[in-house]
């Protein structure tokens, strides 16, 4: 079901939105490394949505067919004027790299390919690092393959990259070449053209169990890390500890925490004299009079016009019954 599958991505390389746009795109090219009967197919939809003329759609295309060429080389050359056809609409840097990328490639079939490379030499300054890289390498790639017609563009480059650049990265490799050119160019060709490895797909290095299960958590964070959810997750709760042992464990440490925290109680203030003398009265019990003999009781009767001597203030209950009693002696002496 190949054929639905590009269908449908070149479907969705029609949308609008351009990020699903280069998505759709890459798994196009993507396809066509890993299935190798597909892969005419895939550069037929490539070449379908690159007439399109949509920028971001045809710079996408130009970075998987460079890939497709990594894969299949010598086998798709026929696209690369239509590649060619649009130099001029590519601002996104590894775009400009992956076409820079096949024009060195290919400099030996491409009839202007040292004109291609030094239009982009034109604006060398303002370019991204990897643009200047891969610009440097494939411009030594042309020179080796058609020195003729490459020869002053290759002085020029290295010029550029040796005294006109602070990227140390950039400048290394220019000293490099230049050193391969001026003293064995023979070595120098068996080092920048030899030949690469092809790429892979690396989709199947992933284990069948584990790829099943990470379909099957598509949407979660497992697709993400690539692990199992048991891998990352840990669904376990932990055990809760005894009641008796936490008791005995947090008892003294709270008991001593608590009577840090408990506020030292205060003495109660001392009530006055007066209320301690009325609340011993109650306490006390009174003691009982003495019975008078009957010849006194004249003088009682004699001496009761006379004010009374001021009485201290814990005899006052006693002296009160003290009267009451005499009012009862004096009713019995009248008897």
């Amino acid at each position: 079901n190949v054929d639905q599958v590009l269908m449908e991505f070149k479907e969705y390389a029609t949308e609008i939105d351009d990020e699903l746009v280069c998505k759709a795109v890459r798994c196009i090219g993507r396809c066509a490394v890993k299935l190798d009967l597909a892969a005419e197919r895939c550069v037929a939809v490539l070449i379908e949505l690159i007439q399109t003329k949509v920028n971001y759609v045809v710079q996408e295309a130009i970075i998987v067919i460079r890939d497709i060429f990594r894969k299949y080389p010598n086998r798709y050359e026929s696209v690369i004027g239509t590649l060619c056809e649009n130099l001029d609409t590519l601002d996104d840097s590894e775009a400009k790299a992956s076409m820079i990328w096949v024009v060195g490639e290919y400099a030996d079939r491409i009839d202007n390919a040292a004109e291609l490379l030094e239009g982009f030499l034109e604006t060398f300054a303002e370019e991204q690092p990897p643009v200047q890289l891969q610009l440097l390498t494939s411009i030594v790639k042309c020179f080796l393959k058609r020195p003729a017609v490459a020869q002053d563009i290759v002085k020029r480059v290295l010029a550029l990259v040796t005294q006109n650049t602070d990227n140390p990265d950039l400048r290394d490799r220019g000293y490099m070449y230049w050193r391969l050119l001026s003293t064995d160019p023979e070595g120098a060709k068996a080092i920048v053209l030899a030949a690469k490895p092809t790429i892979e797909d690396d989709t199947n290095t992933v284990e069948a169990t584990l790829l099943a299960d990470l379909i099957s958590n598509l949407g979660n964070l497992s697709s993400v890390y690539h692990k199992r959810p048991s891998q990352f997750v840990d669904r376990k709760k932990a055990p809760a500890a005894a009641p008796d042992e936490y008791d005995e464990a947090e008892e003294p440490e709270a008991a001593e925490a608590a009577a840090e925290q408990a506020p030292i109680p205060e003495a109660p203030p001392a009530p006055p004299a007066a209320m301690m003398d009325m609340l011993s009265m109650d306490d006390t019990p009174a003691a009982k009079p003495q019975p008078k003999p009957p010849g006194d009781l004249l003088d009682d009767l004699l001496s009761m016009d006379a004010p009374p001597a001021p009485a201290p203030a814990s005899a006052v209950r006693g002296g009160l019954l003290d009267i009451m009693d005499g009012g009862g002696d004096l009713l019995g002496g009248g008897r």
